[in-house]
Order: structure tokens, then C-alpha cells, then sequence
């Protein structure tokens, strides 16, 4: 197979322009080069490694950005060298971030490794999809909610008050909520009362159009107030719409059985 790869390639140099076919040996031999920095090797393999970080960037491919991102490495090496010659390698805070930078890619190996053996397939997804579609049931609503969190109960007994006597929900919610997660007004997307915890799904589900809750719920994340500014049927995506949230879902949840298959057979002690 390599015998004819190496034909192909062959064959197209020699249908190149002059000037095409240079450049291209002159890339493929870029490629392939090393960059040396006081006897450490730089590899063109890790050159190659940031190219394409730059490229899933936007970046686009060039001479120039090649270089750049030589130097940047070799400014990079000189600096690391440079620190462990100061002995700066062995200070406490060093070791520790070198020791969670060593963990965090030992994890995300490892993940890749698991997911190469155990792929996500299209009958997984679609399983996964008439799982939670049926879940949700036919007549099921979504509510177009804005919220307001306070970080105590008297907090939100005075803004609740203020929101009763018709100040805008809005202004409210950018003037005290500790939490601006669906933005400075409160408002959060369409949602299905399983998408939050039953404590505000519970209450959420028993107002009206337009209505604000009478009283203010605490959560672990605070005490909310929720509105609810509009309701209408469930309509499920199609499966193809789907696929994407499934997958990362799905990747989730897989990886969390994983890591449950490991702590039952670790001996943990807290």
C-alpha cells in the first residue's frame, strides 16, 4: 500500500509546474525537519501539532505562520530551560502544576482510548434519542421562564415584593440575581420541566402565562424566583436535529460509568 502511495505522489510531482513542485519539497521537507535549542530537540511532530491547533483555529495555512509558530516554540524551550536552570522546576507551586499538567493528559489519553474502543455507533444514538422521547411524552409543554437567585431568603422576600408590585421582572433580575448564566435579564430558553431540579419544575408547571411564583424557592444554588413568560406544546427534534446533543450526552454519560467502574474496584481513603 505505501509502494503505491509513494507511485501516486510521484506521479502528480512530475504533472506539477517547476515552481509548484519546489515549493511542495520545500514544504514536505519543512515538515519533516527538526529545530535543535541548546541540544533539545524540537520535533516536527509537535510543530506539526500546534500547526494544525492553528488551523482548527481559522488560521490559515502559510509560511509565515509555520515560522511564527517555530519561534514561538523555540522562545518557549528557552524559557523552560531557562527556569529550570534557576531551579524554579523544584519550587512547590512548579511541581504541582507540572504534576496536574502530567495528570490532565494522562486523562484525556486515556479517554481518547476508551472512546476509540467503545465508539458511540448510530444505533446507540438513536436508542439513546426514543429513550428520551418517550420519557417526555406525547403531551408534554415547555415554559419560557426567566428566574432571579438571591443568596438568602430575606433577599428574596424584598425582591419578590418589588416584583409583585409590577417592577420589571428584568431590570430585577440584572439589578440583584447572583446568577446571570441565562443572562443579565433572567431569561433562560425554552425548557421541559425534567431539564431542571423538581424543586422549580414542581412550582413552574402550576403557573400561568405571565405569572410570577408567590413565593420564593430555595435550591442548593440559592433562593429563586421564577416568572414564567410563555408555554407551548413539545414538539421533539427530529432525530438528525438530535445527534449532536446526543453524542455529547451520551459521552457524558459514558464516561461517568467509567470512572464509577474504577472508584468500586480503588481503595479510597478520605
Amino acid at each position: 500500500m505505501r509502494v503505491k502511495q509513494f507511485i501516486l505522489a510521484s506521479t502528480l510531482l512530475l504533472t506539477l509546474p517547476l515552481h509548484q513542485a519546489i515549493a511542495a519539497d520545500a514544504k514536505s521537507k519543512a515538515e519533516q525537519s527538526t529545530v535543535s535549542v541548546n541540544g533539545v530537540v524540537i520535533s516536527s511532530t509537535l510543530i506539526e501539532q500546534n500547526i494544525k491547533a492553528a488551523l482548527a483555529q481559522g488560521q490559515k495555512d502559510s509560511p509565515e505562520l509555520r515560522r511564527s509558530i517555530q519561534e514561538d516554540l523555540i522562545n518557549r524551550e528557552l524559557l523552560a530551560q531557562d527556569s529550570a536552570k534557576k531551579g524554579l522546576d523544584k519550587l512547590p507551586e512548579a511541581k504541582l502544576a507540572l504534576e496536574q499538567a502530567r495528570r490532565n493528559v494522562l486523562v484525556d489519553v486515556n479517554l481518547n482510548d476508551y472512546f476509540t474502543k467503545h465508539p458511540i455507533t448510530d444505533s446507540d444514538l438513536k436508542a439513546e434519542y426514543d429513550k428520551q422521547v418517550a420519557s417526555v411524552g406525547g403531551d408534554a409543554k415547555q415554559y419560557k421562564i426567566s428566574h432571579i437567585v438571591l443568596a438568602s431568603e430575606a433577599e428574596a422576600k424584598d425582591v419578590l415584593a418589588k416584583a409583585k408590585k409590577g417592577e420589571a421582572f428584568a431590570q430585577l433580575a440584572k439589578q440583584y440575581s447572583i446568577d446571570k448564566s441565562g443572562g443579565e435579564d433572567g431569561a433562560v430558553d425554552w425548557i421541559l420541566p425534567v431539564q431542571i431540579v423538581p424543586e422549580l419544575s414542581n412550582v413552574m408547571v402550576n403557573l400561568n402565562k405571565g405569572t410570577v411564583a408567590n413565593n420564593a424557592i430555595q435550591t442548593q444554588t440559592g433562593w429563586h424566583i421564577i416568572k414564567v413568560d410563555d408555554i407551548r406544546p413539545f414538539k421533539a427534534p427530529s432525530f438528525d436535529e438530535a445527534k449532536n446533543n446526543l453524542k455529547i450526552s451520551l459521552i457524558i454519560k459514558k464516561q461517568a460509568e467509567y470512572v464509577t467502574k474504577l472508584r468500586e474496584s480503588a481503595k479510597i481513603v478520605e
